[in-house]
């Protein structure tokens, strides 16, 4: 009878509903992601630690797990004011999802109490506006902005994993010194669909790039598709280490495609890869290209033009 009781599909079911009923606690990997977006060329601070330039991504502590409780985020460039946010802290919204599990509810909330993940940081992702000050500038010989330097030289030989965004018809080729090519190292793609993007690991060096322009912009049911009359190729220089992301840029009046890139030395890199499908840092990176950069909205100036 006793064994019986224990292979009772309710048993288990009951014991799953136990095990996830701690909602916040059970999705914590992924609720305190923290993103950045900044400016082109700028620096971006958390608590006075650099953490990235144009782009960041960190893994910060629920406050309540924190010793330091108060969180604030400040961006740099030269030529603009500084930048800056406080992170507030505020209830966990997995916390509430606890009464989903109805007799697990209290078990659940007890858990996430204790594990201190019912509260967490916010903003998690903002993009900062700076405005124009030409008498500021950034101090290069700040200790962490030193710091970030040597943590960059530090992975200048590792491999470094790329995506590529608002591109298609995309090839890569190493290329010496010399700007010759590489015997054995092109890789190309081609993305079918306007905003695809493809991943590829590469060594650091000096690429021959070529590619063109191309991006969807969709409204209601219509799909608008903007391909670049002109392709670009250039050689350029891809560091090594973390993540990074070649942004395609296109010139409305030329029709002319050119690139920009997102680098990302987060040595936690793994740990902000995300549960979910589709959601890797290198990703997610490579859907900020926009933001930082300014791409120009085609819809929009079509609309102009008419």
């Amino acid at each position: 009878m006793f064994r019986k009781k224990l292979n009772s599909p309710f048993i288990g079911i009951a014991l799953m509903l136990l095990a996830v009923a701690n909602c916040a606690t059970f999705a914590k990997l992924g609720s305190q992601d923290l993103l950045v977006i900044g400016p082109e060329d700028s620096h971006i601070f958390l608590n006075d630690e650099k953490i990235g330039e144009s782009v960041a991504m960190k893994k910060i502590g629920f406050p309540s797990k924190e010793s330091d409780q108060k969180k604030i985020v400040r961006i740099e460039k030269n030529g603009f004011e500084p930048n800056i946010t406080e992170l507030e802290k505020e209830t966990n919204p997995w916390f509430w999802g606890n009464f989903l599990f109805l007799g697990g509810a209290p078990i659940g909330f007890l858990v996430d109490y204790l594990s201190d993940t019912n509260s967490r940081f916010t903003p998690r992702a903002f993009k900062a506006e700076l405005k124009e000050n030409s008498n500021f500038k950034v101090d290069l010989s700040n200790k962490e902005i030193q710091s970030y330097q040597l943590a960059k030289e530090k992975t200048k030989d590792l491999e470094i994993l790329l995506t590529f965004s608002n591109l298609s018809e995309l090839s890569m080729i190493k290329v010496d010194e010399k700007g010759n090519p590489l015997p054995g190292t092109e890789q190309s793609f081609t993305t079918f669909l306007g905003n695809s993007k493809t991943q590829i690991t590469v060594l650091p060096g000096n690429y021959l790039l070529k590619g063109k322009y191309r991006t969807s912009q969709t409204i209601g049911n219509i799909i608008t598709t903007y391909t670049a009359k002109k392709s670009m190729e250039s050689v350029v220089k891809i560091p090594g280490g973390g993540v990074g992301s070649f942004c395609g840029i296109i010139d409305p009046v030329k029709k002319a495609t050119s690139v920009r890139f997102i680098h990302l030395t987060e040595p936690n890199a793994k740990a902000l890869e995300g549960l979910i499908p589709g959601n890797e840092l290198s990703l997610r990176i490579s859907n900020s290209c926009n933001d930082v950069f300014g791409i120009p909205d085609l819809l929009s100036l079509d609309k102009k033009s008419e």
